[in-house]
């Protein structure tokens, strides 16, 4: 007697529930949110992004302690004093690129860009030498997984006011292992 007591409560909450969705209906900001990720277009929101960075002195030599600042945030390894080399899983026209820091993966969601498209800064920093920085574009359209490589040439500065930042001479280049 006593089980099925219990079993007619739990049916009653069941229905009591099932009345409550069939009242308030779906929320289609769900069915929205979730048909665009789930769709294989090839884009999505969130993105996964590598950095490989080359920054050098004006002779081109690999400058190590360098700052790494990656969307506003101090990277906790600063750059070597020797270069490696891009694998053979990179594009041809990558591989053998030399390096001295590299970070990731980073996530980014683009709905929170104005516009749809984001940009991430990159910017470089050492003591007696002229802070740079770049940004990369990326929108919605962009693959899930971004590789970036980027080149600075710090040129040495005496006297230099700690806010001043130029634009890196070359742009950042971004590419993509699943294309």
């Amino acid at each position: 007697m006593r089980r099925a007591a219990m079993v007619a409560r739990v049916l009653a909450v069941v229905a009591a529930l099932g009345v409550l969705v069939a009242l308030a209906g779906c929320d289609a900001d769900w069915y929205e949110d979730d048909w665009d990720d789930d769709y294989d277009d090839g884009s999505s929101y969130d993105k996964t992004v590598y950095f490989y960075l080359n920054v050098a002195d004006e002779d081109g030599d690999p400058l190590q302690n360098v700052t790494v600042w990656i969307d506003g945030t101090r990277q906790d390894d600063k750059t070597e004093d020797e270069y490696e080399r891009l694998g053979n899983q990179f594009p041809p026209d990558w591989r053998g690129w030399r390096y001295n820091w590299s970070g990731g993966p980073f996530w980014f969601d683009v709905r929170g860009c104005s516009g749809g498209t984001c940009s991430i800064e990159i910017m470089v920093s050492r003591s007696g030498y002229q802070t740079q920085r770049s940004h990369v574009p990326f929108d919605r359209w962009d693959p899930r997984e971004i590789y970036v490589r980027q080149t600075f040439v710090m040129e040495p500065r005496s006297g230099v006011a700690a806010a001043e930042v130029v634009t890196a001479p070359q742009p950042p280049e971004k590419c993509s292992l699943s294309e």
